[in-house]
């Protein structure tokens, strides 16, 4: 078993783990086809990537945290069966017995502590990850099965935010590397990759899973193309359509399938890169573009009254979120008379980002954006661009224009404040910059009483929406095509449990 620790395929793994494993039961031969918009840029380092989309539906097929947090908000167990507190600074996580990786390295506390100091090395600290558990300064092994975190502050959510740290097999990474792990990554959850090419993933059971999936198999196929995801699914070749359109309803209900619609960790903007010298670094200016925009029309429109308004820069379900901020009314009018003030009468052009292959309705929204801002003189052109692109642009400051489609994404611990790193000055790459945001970030997080941290964050809500640095737009819903062939498929905010998925009989 020791070459299936490190480089032996995954094939081989697989049958020697069915071997020492003979309590594991083989299934009939099912495979449960995907169809997703993209794969992550990172591949499979959990690390170098936000735990939003397109990873949500890849990751949670082979890699799990120590929590994960429910559509209430709360931490629920995962490798960790549960969890205390000792002072404001240090809590103990009980980790689950028994638990291993899909090469049979245990899910112990030694990996859980490997997998932190990974986020120390030089490369590691440079991960998005790393940056959204800052505020963790040691993990540390107590046994076998318990694991000390402390942190430079009290956090009372910080079983909210763990969820973003997937643990590793240490001995595999270091073995690997991280490029060579990102090309064929192991983790614990219930399958393991056999194949991985740019466009599709083959992934089979771990028998060494604690969570074991109703299926033997399970294939992604990316199709940027929305309309390439329907036909998949009404054509047999998929089970399931990933991140389709309220348009779509009708045509999948029709051939006698489904559509699963749910509430994304997340909700959209129009964000304004404003260290770039432009009328967008005006505050009226960008107040006014807010005004300009009727969100109703998106939201009833374009998105047939499925998703909400955003109010604020979270969605409704997040911890923190204001329930006293009112929707940014719809007024023409008003945005005129502030462009005129601010010096632009005749209005001005400026030109936004939008990542490839997102949401069928994603474009349709931007394009009603750029329609509402020319009524008041204001002209948007929009650009579609890859994911590759998108990303130098996000962790680069590789932008080409003066605004990005993009979202404040509060997946996995569902906290407010999650998203507030990248839209803020704590970004390596900032686009949004004010200096009075991150002391009251800070204010907030150090509240270790549950009730106070959630009103200092309520009151960063309504600080950052004063500053307008994003045309606010709806908070984001998803639209999953499920196959008639298939039960078990459940949207859950930041997770998928795949282990739960089954044919219908």
């Amino acid at each position: 078993m020791s070459d299936c620790l490190t480089r032996r395929s995954a094939a081989v793994c697989l049958l020697l783990a069915f071997a020492l494993h003979p309590s594991v039961t083989p299934l009939a031969e099912t495979t449960l086809r995907v169809g997703i918009t993209s794969f992550s840029t990172s591949r499979g380092n959990p690390f170098n990537t936000t735990s939003g989309l397109p990873p949500l539906y890849t990751y949670a097929a082979f890699f799990e945290g120590l929590t994960r947090v429910d559509n209430d908000a709360q931490p629920v167990p995962m490798l960790a069966e549960r969890w205390e507190s000792e002072d404001e600074t240090s809590w103990l996580f009980y980790l689950r017995p028994g638990a291993q990786f899909s090469n049979g390295e245990p899910v112990d506390a030694t990996a859980v502590a490997a997998t932190y100091a990974i986020m120390q090395t030089d490369l590691g600290k440079t991960y998005p990850v790393t940056r959204e558990l800052a505020g963790i300064i040691a993990v540390e092994a107590v046994d076998d099965t318990t694991v000390r975190i402390r942190t430079s502050a009290p956090d009372a959510l910080l079983p909210h935010k763990i969820a973003a740290l997937k643990i590793v097999p240490p001995r595999y990474w270091a073995d690997m590397g991280a490029d060579e792990f990102a090309a064929a990554p192991i983790g614990s959850g219930p399958f393991m990759i056999t194949e991985s090419a740019p466009a599709r993933m083959k992934l089979v059971r771990s028998p060494t899973a604690w969570r074991q999936p109703l299926v033997d198999a399970l294939e992604f196929t990316a199709a940027a193309e929305p309309v390439a995801r329907v036909q998949g699914v009404l054509s047999g070749q998929l089970h399931i359509g990933a991140q389709l359109g309220p348009d779509e309803i009708s045509l999948v209900e029709a051939a006698g399938h489904k559509m699963v619609i749910g509430f994304d960790p997340s909700m959209q903007v129009l964000a304004f890169i404003t260290e770039k010298k432009s009328p967008l670094q005006d505050i009226r200016v960008r107040r006014a573009l807010n005004y300009a925009v009727n969100r109703d029309a998106i939201a009833l429109g374009l998105l047939g009254g499925y998703a909400k308004m955003a109010t604020q820069t979270t969605p409704s379900f997040a911890f923190g979120w204001n329930p006293d901020i009112e929707p940014w009314p719809y007024d023409p009018a008003r945005a005129k008379a502030m462009l005129i003030e601010a010096g632009y009468p005749d209005g001005f052009s400026f030109s936004a980002e939008i990542l490839l292959g997102s949401a069928s309705f994603a474009p349709q929204v931007y394009q009603q954006v750029a329609v509402d801002l020319a009524r008041v003189g204001v002209t948007l052109s929009l650009r579609q661009i890859p994911a590759t692109q998108y990303a130098r642009g996000v962790y680069q400051g590789d932008w080409s224009g003066e605004a990005i489609g993009i979202d404040y994404g509060v997946n996995p611990s569902l906290d407010a404040l999650t998203p507030m790193v990248r839209h803020s000055c704590l970004w390596i790459k900032p686009w949004f910059c004010d200096p009075s945001v991150p002391p009251l970030i800070a204010q907030a997080e150090a509240a270790f009483d549950l009730e106070e941290r959630r009103k200092l964050t309520q009151e960063v809500m309504a600080h950052q929406l004063s500053l307008a640095p994003a045309i606010l737009l709806y908070e984001t819903a998803r639209f999953d095509a499920v196959s008639s062939k298939i039960q078990g498929y459940e949207i859950a905010i930041g997770h998928i449990s795949y282990d739960k998925i089954s044919f219908v009989d």
